[in-house]
């Protein structure tokens, strides 16, 4: 492209619409629109312009949305909407803030043009949703990546996947401290009837335990497997649904302990020995549970201070 990028891109782009508008009396040739799209594309993607990459891609899906090749409308839209987020991460990295968030939203539309293209229980509205997903949590967007997760474990009836995206939204709803939600998520992945990875079960009952220690939901709606739970960790109970190693089993025994004495000093030092067990979710939920204690310490300090 010229050192005139932007004049160059729109001249081009402009030149292969006027060719099609002046086609408009007969038929226009498709293949041909497109592929000049796609060409001018991977020009741009070749000069790191990847704004102008996604909108190519854009023109080169109308082009197959007119030929009615609705596949491969799907497949220019997807390339677009990499193209465009790519767009967007490279601003962030730049640390350049973009209010009108352009270039994420046009990412966004473009995923959502694909995958209604899609039939709806096509495997790869799921990937769709995943991928968007995946994107907006690597921009701190991660409450509108939840939204898409969500639409995604909808979406999907293999049930690997289905897991692994309930995974994925239990953690992100731990990054957003929506603990109520997570610890939600995290009774349906225990009481979920499929064969679900041990690794899996062992992650997700520790962070089922930390969960309720912070949320402390009342005996009475509590679910069967939370409250069993409880009781094979306290007891020592070998159980399929509770695969944890000696390690973790004992260190989560005295987290409990710990927590239900108010033992914060205690609680500081298992907490320093059992980090290295546990996911970065994990550990914050540590950290907010010992905060917790801080300030309940203080608030009964001041409070005998003022008697």
């Amino acid at each position: 492209m010229s050192t005139d990028l932007s004049a160059s891109f729109n001249e081009q782009y402009m030149n292969i619409n006027t060719k099609m508008k002046k086609r408009f009396m007969r038929k226009p040739n498709i293949s041909e629109a497109t592929n000049e799209f796609i060409a001018l594309a991977i020009q741009c993607e070749h000069s790191d312009q990847p704004a102008f990459a996604g909108h190519a891609y854009v023109g080169a899906a109308k082009c197959e949305a007119s030929g009615g090749n609705f596949l491969g409308e799907a497949e220019h839209y997807l390339a677009a909407a990499r193209q465009f987020m790519k767009a967007e991460k490279k601003l962030k990295s730049l640390k350049f803030y973009n209010a009108d968030r352009e270039n994420l939203e046009a990412a966004t539309g473009c995923f959502i043009q694909a995958l209604n293209k899609y039939p709806e229980k096509s495997p790869l509205r799921y990937s769709i949703l995943m991928e968007l997903a995946n994107d907006l949590v690597e921009l701190n967007h991660k409450l509108e990546a939840a939204s898409y997760y969500e639409q995604a474990m909808e979406s999907v009836q293999e049930y690997t996947m289905r897991v692994m995206c309930m995974r994925n939204l239990l953690n992100l709803k731990i990054d957003c401290a929506k603990h109520d939600e997570a610890l939600e998520i995290a009774n349906k992945i225990c009481d979920i009837n499929l064969n679900v990875p041990q690794e899996i079960i062992a992650e997700v009952q520790v962070s089922r335990i930390l969960l309720a220690l912070l949320e402390k939901p009342p005996e009475d709606i509590k679910t069967p497997s939370l409250k069993q739970l409880f009781v094979d960790i306290m007891n020592d109970n070998e159980s399929d649904a509770v695969p944890l190693n000696t390690d973790i089993r004992l260190k989560m025994q005295s987290v409990i302990i710990c927590h239900t004495t108010g033992d914060i000093h205690s609680l500081i030092s298992v907490a320093a020995g059992i980090k290295q067990f546990l996911t970065l979710q994990q550990v914050e939920l540590l950290h907010r549970l010992i905060s917790e204690h801080k300030l309940d310490q203080a608030d009964d300090t001041r409070c005998r201070s003022v008697d």
